[in-house]
């Protein structure tokens, strides 16, 4: 048995460096709600920067839209429900990052799927033009999961591992993600399905000062694809065997807790 039962990826800002075409997809969203948007942008969207350090800044793409775009809460759904024909609109192919094609054809021998807030059609559109959807097994969108249960909320990894490991059976997952609320994701998921390693790759080095001060802080911390492949190679069946053995302790303890509690009762 593979004891890495699968590797799941964000996409946006971690496959494909979607920035560019993201502030053009959202301008397209927001003339749904002020026709004169493009008069008085938000900073956010001005440039590619603006829009970098504001979507790190906040948990997701709710608190991104509230709080910069000035969305009211109920409208989040309608927002939401613009994002795949604003997509199809601006019709451009972004930027993947580099050497990201490569590691995927290496990884190839694991089970992969990605969980992002990005609709399924749009990344299944990208991977093709980029030749990298054979790699990847299962996508679990933003359009997948309730508006209520998107990240950090772990329902769509879940999914997603669900769908990667059907038979339930015992291993690691590792999660690969940007951005700080992506490592939230996977620590919640970890609790309900066992051993999650989270890696942070930070492609534009947006949070090399910061990351270390987050609330949950990543397993490990690369800055690219080379790195990236480094650390996993360097995940070593020793360390596989020694997370597992971990939790085969904390499930024996917590099994003896319950039976004494059953007898002292």
């Amino acid at each position: 048995m593979n004891k890495i039962l699968g590797i799941l990826w964000d996409y946006d800002g971690t496959i494909i460096d979607t920035a560019s075409k993201n502030i053009l997809v959202t301008i397209e969203v927001l003339k749904h709600f002020d026709k004169n948007i493009e008069k008085h942008l938000p900073k956010a969207l001005i440039n590619y920067d603006n829009y970098q350090i504001a979507n790190h800044k906040y948990k997701n793409w709710k608190e991104l839209y509230i709080n910069e775009f000035g969305i009211k809460r109920e409208d989040l759904e309608y927002a939401a429900s613009l994002w795949s024909p604003s997509q199809e609109k601006i019709n451009i192919n972004p930027n993947i990052f580099k050497g990201m094609q490569e590691l995927l054809k290496e990884l190839d021998s694991y089970k992969m799927g990605i969980c992002s807030q990005n609709t399924k059609e749009v990344i299944e559109k990208n991977l093709e033009y980029y030749k990298i959807n054979n790699y990847i097994d299962t996508i679990i969108g933003g359009l997948d999961v309730s508006i209520d249960k998107q990240k950090p909320n772990p329902e769509g990894f879940i999914k997603c591992a669900s769908i990667l490991n059907p038979n339930n059976d015992k291993g690691i997952y590792i999660y690969i993600g940007d951005h700080s609320d992506d490592v939230i994701f996977g620590k919640n998921a970890e609790k309900i399905l066992g051993r999650v390693i989270c890696i942070t790759i930070d492609h534009l080095k947006i949070n090399k000062e910061t990351y270390k001060t987050w609330n949950v802080l990543p397993d490990y911390y690369v800055e690219n694809t080379k790195e990236l492949k480094s650390k996993m190679d360097s995940i070593s069946e020793d360390e596989i065997d020694s997370i597992l053995s971990k939790n085969k302790l904390r499930r024996s303890i917590h099994k003896d807790k319950n039976i004494k509690t059953i007898v002292e009762n």
